[in-house]
């Protein structure tokens, strides 16, 4: 069955969830995924029961567990579902190919804002965000790129929006997040616009596809250096920084962009 263990702090109340163990236990566990029974069940353990943002805590394979207020879901490092989108300029964008990497797109890239409470003024290719519960990826994804950066046709125009490119799974010490990555592409002779949200990007544009992947891996360099870098050290890095730091004008402000580890994670797995 599904355990519940709560406990009572000071300040907050923690919920852990445990392991589905057996299969006697599905019906409780519809009756667990569903909103109603959700709300129910948190309304102690939240300020306000009404409003509050709920999100899947999942398996690796996606299958889900239960659902959780999202305010527990980084409190408590829960694997949930996420999406990243790269946003291209005029033509969309596939898995890419080592040999042909200059034929891609510009990438939009932005930078967070200095109030955001998780990686204030760092850059990100990625328009990310947390799936809510029920939320299918593919709208998650339009929904992000139509609320940060204004692109609202993307909630109503299929084409704007790829199918999903590939799936990750992002494990930190702060964040477990299943990843779906999707491309969105913006048409530069259309009425697109890019706004962006004030409090979630404090500059955004649109990057060539070299320069991304050599900024990257000039900001995953200085991450390893430092001690902080989360994923594994690839083999070929230093060959990496060599090429990114010819492909880089020295005075060029690229060489100091720092990204979001987490993009980067998936930036890697891409």
């Amino acid at each position: 069955m599904i355990q519940w263990a709560t406990r009572a702090q000071v300040e907050e109340t923690k919920v852990r969830f445990y392991e589905l163990l057996n299969e006697e236990t599905l019906d409780l566990t519809h009756q667990i995924t569903s909103r109603e029974f959700a709300s129910s069940l948190f309304k102690s353990l939240t300020e306000t029961a009404e409003g509050c943002e709920l999100s899947e805590m999942v398996t690796q394979d996606g299958s889900i567990l239960g659902i959780v207020p999202r305010t527990l879901v980084h409190q408590q490092n829960l694997l949930h579902r996420g999406i990243g989108v790269l946003v291209t300029k005029d033509e969309s964008i596939s898995v890419p190919q080592k040999e042909s990497k200059n034929k891609y797109p510009e990438l939009y890239v932005h930078r967070r804002t200095d109030t955001k409470r998780i990686f204030p003024s760092l850059y990100d290719m990625f328009v990310g965000g947390v799936s809510m519960a029920g939320e299918e990826a593919r709208l998650t994804a339009a929904r992000e790129v139509a609320e940060e950066l204004g692109l609202d046709r993307a909630l109503s125009d299929p084409d704007m929006l790829s199918d999903a490119l590939f799936n990750c799974t992002i494990c930190t010490s702060y964040n477990r997040c299943l990843v779906t990555v999707f491309c969105c592409t913006f048409k530069s002779n259309s009425k697109d616009s890019v706004k962006w949200q004030d409090e979630e990007v404090s500059w955004g544009d649109f990057v060539k596809y070299d320069l991304v992947v050599a900024s990257a891996n000039l900001s995953m360099n200085k991450l390893m250096k430092e001690g902080k870098w989360p994923g594994a050290i690839p083999k070929t890095m230093k060959k990496r920084v060599e090429i990114a730091e010819i492909e880089i004008e020295e005075e060029s402000e690229l060489r100091h962009w720092d990204y979001v580890p987490d993009g980067l994670l998936v930036w890697e797995a891409w």
